[in-house]
């Protein structure tokens, strides 16, 4: 018999994913991590990588390259 413990508070849990980005501009690429836990309204950026940015909107976090100031493709 297979016994998982996944904690008493399932309201808790949190799904965490990798976002790959490229700037359309430049071709800059990195890798981004986003998380958001099951009673949040929208994602949370928990990394961005190097020449990047987030820019808040009410929709939830973009990316944005740094030096081109353009969004990026996800």
């Amino acid at each position: 018999m297979l016994n998982a413990h996944f904690g008493t508070d399932i309201a808790a849990m949190t799904d965490r994913w990798n976002e790959t980005l490229r700037c359309p501009k430049c071709g800059k690429t990195g890798v981004a991590t986003v998380y958001q836990g099951t009673t949040d309204d929208s994602p949370s950026i928990e990394h961005v990588p190097d020449g990047f940015k987030v820019v808040r909107t009410q929709y939830g976090p973009n990316f944005h390259c740094a030096a081109c100031g353009v969004a990026v493709d996800p």
